[in-house]
């Protein structure tokens, strides 16, 4: 990821590198915005890396169109109960 090359620059970047196409304007637009999200959270964690106040950098990648919501379950293949775990469990059958 260059310094030099804007949000616009890098979403264009991003969908040819990844190939990346949308149902729908709609879609791309919404998909955009979590991009820039993500890509404004990639470049902020950068600079404490390069100022040594983290260990590693990150970087754009084919997952940087989604959500931590939409990342988590697609690749946990998880899904939300709505249900929480209280921390108690039955003893061992004796």
């Amino acid at each position: 990821m260059s310094n030099l090359l804007s949000v616009e620059e890098e979403w264009i970047n991003f969908k040819s590198k990844f190939n990346k196409s949308y149902d729908s304007e709609e879609e791309e637009q919404k998909r955009y915005q979590i991009f820039q999200d993500n890509y404004d959270k990639v470049v902020e964690h950068n600079k404490k890396f390069e100022a040594g106040e983290e260990s590693s950098s990150l970087a754009i990648n084919q997952f940087s169109d989604q959500s931590q919501e939409e990342f988590s379950k697609k690749s946990t293949g998880l899904k939300a109960t709505g249900l929480r775990a209280t921390g108690l469990a039955r003893p061992a059958p004796q």
